[in-house]
């Protein structure tokens, strides 16, 4: 029998990239997945499906060593890192991974950068050196700079540090880039780099249409850490699936390498913009063998850009363990915040009106209106439960003060996955996103739907015409008088809440299952291998089609 394809995951953007290579090696797909150790923490697989107890900032890995698991988990070992490096490209422990990250992984303009400088204050002969303690300032400044640049609404001496940090980032950026561009002052590390830009100037996508990247180029792409890590990655695997931002490698790549871009929000405005990162951006979707759309309302953008092979593959989500099930929470809630009715909002706080706004001030507004005008006329009391990140958690926060409503608010720290999971279970109206420019829902909403809760969300049905078969029922709304006028009905009825949970529960079990979305990611790796002419891919997948599935975690 015909080994079956290997194919890489990369770019594990909530998880996705974890979920789907889960799912497809329960079919039987020899799948991996990659994510960075610096990764924003929802982008670790430990926040998919460990518990713990600790209260991790953004950027605070939850590895086991430093968080203890209390439902047993281990990360299973196709669940790797990307080193930053060309050789070893990938590690199985965070340990490995962040201690050996290269340069090209540190240009983050998160500041990450800096905070991924190695720390060498151990190294046997060095303790007190000028090294040990330059890095020492720089990881401190990094960490700061990546603290507040994450921060919405700082005051005066908080800009003025963000100012001089960013000023002194770029300094450091363009040394670097001169050091490579020049080919002076050079350790061994930034002549494999240079070594490695060579290639890409020789046999890459960008070559073949006429284009070279600078040195410069790389210290304004947050987009490409870790980029010496994807051309060997790429070469190993039969096809690689680069996540959201990841697209911007594609260039990088051999054009003999076939490659899957996996739309992730990332297809709206960025590949439009006339910045080095949106031309990467655009070329990767314009040249993938096939794109992977989860966002329905980004088809005119996908016309725009001129693409063939794009097709509508939902989010995963795995709906046998999103379920309904009974929680202690729900009553630990309850009696906790003295009200018989928890409303859930667990997006990030961000009012603006870009394309990734959630205007979650619209939900407290309406919360609001519903303590001050629905619970004297009768309806049940309630409690909005919120989690503490996003841009504009001090407006959220402020904005509750202004509204009177503080002691009805409770403020969570963001909560891993199986935690997140008994917060859906205990609510009994959950709220997602608010923004006329999306209309489309992702993770929060169909987890909650699965576990039969109802969900109040901005929902655009033309925007899904050309994809859904079937709409969700989901209770759209959009204004904050819309979102009020849904919170009174579903907390006026416990009849309707539970109808319009078990009909969300059953939509998802129909058309949003991890099998059927693995189904769909198999049926399009068929479809690039054959018009590759890899025969002997095309019938190992269509072998593994036709087993049962194994259910591996």
């Amino acid at each position: 029998m015909t080994a079956a394809p290997r194919i890489a995951h990369v770019g594990n953007i909530a998880n996705n990239a974890y979920s789907n290579a889960k799912f497809q090696r329960r079919l039987g797909l020899a799948a991996d997945s990659y994510n960075y150790p610096f990764e924003f923490v929802f982008g670790h697989p430990e926040w998919e499906d460990a518990d713990f107890d600790a209260h991790l900032s953004l950027f605070q890995p939850p590895t086991g060593r430093a968080v203890p698991f209390t439902n047993g988990y281990v990360r299973p070992p196709w669940a790797k890192y990307i080193s930053g490096r060309r050789f070893p490209y990938s590690y199985t422990t965070y340990e490995e991974a962040s201690s050996h990250a290269g340069l090209s992984g540190q240009l983050l303009d998160t500041g990450r950068v800096w905070a991924a400088v190695p720390d060498s204050s151990g190294a046997p002969g060095r303790k007190g050196s000028l090294v040990v303690l330059l890095r020492r300032l720089i990881r401190a400044a990094g960490q700061r700079y990546a603290t507040l640049n994450r921060q919405g609404q700082p005051n005066a001496p908080e800009w003025l540090q963000l100012y001089v940090l960013r000023w002194a980032r770029l300094a450091m950026n363009y040394v670097w880039a001169w050091r490579v561009q020049t080919g002076l002052l050079l350790n061994d590390r930034l002549q494999e780099m240079r070594a490695d830009m060579h290639e890409i100037s020789r046999d890459s996508h960008l070559a073949r249409l006429g284009r070279r990247l600078r040195p410069r180029d790389y210290t304004d792409l947050a987009c490409l850490a870790c980029w010496r890590s994807f051309r060997p990655l790429a070469q190993d695997y039969d096809l690689t699936v680069l996540y959201g931002p990841e697209v911007t490698k594609a260039g990088l790549l051999p054009p003999d390498r076939p490659y899957v871009a996996f739309e992730h929000g990332t297809m709206r405005t960025l590949p439009f913009e006339n910045t080095l990162q949106g031309q990467l951006l655009a070329l990767g979707y314009q040249l993938a063998d096939a794109c992977i759309i989860t966002n329905p309302d980004v088809l005119g953008s996908a016309k725009r850009l001129g693409l063939r092979h794009y097709r509508f593959i939902p989010h995963p989500v795995d709906e046998t363990k999103y379920c309904p099930g009974e929680t202690p929470l729900a009553n630990e809630l309850r009696r906790e915040l003295r009200v018989p009715l928890i409303f859930f909002c667990p997006s990030r706080h961000e009012w603006s009106n870009g394309s990734d706004s959630k205007r979650s001030d619209r939900v407290i507004r309406a919360f609001g209106r519903y303590v001050r005008e629905a619970e004297p006329a009768g309806l049940p009391a309630a409690a909005l439960v919120l989690t503490k990140w996003g841009t504009d958690v001090r407006a959220s926060q402020q904005l509750c003060h202004d509204l009177g409503i503080e002691g009805r608010v409770v403020w969570r720290h963001p909560m891993h996955k199986m935690r997140l999971l008994e917060y859906y279970r205990a609510a009994d109206i959950v709220l997602d996103q608010f923004h006329d420019a999306v209309g489309s829902f992702g993770t929060v909403t169909v987890e909650a739907m699965a576990c039969a809760r109802p969900v109040i969300m901005y929902f655009n049905p033309q925007a899904h015409e050309w994809c859904l078969e079937e709409n969700p029922p989901i209770q759209s709304a959009l204004t904050t008088p819309e979102i009020y006028g849904q919170l009174v009905a579903l907390a006026g009825s416990a009849e309707r809440r539970a109808a319009v949970g078990a009909q969300s529960r059953a939509w998802v079990e129909r058309w949003h299952g991890w099998r059927r979305v693995a189904e769909l990611h198999l049926e399009l790796y068929r479809e690039v291998f054959d018009r590759r002419g890899d025969t002997a891919a095309v019938q190992a997948l269509e072998a593994i089609a036709a087993r049962p599935p194994a259910l591996e975690t």
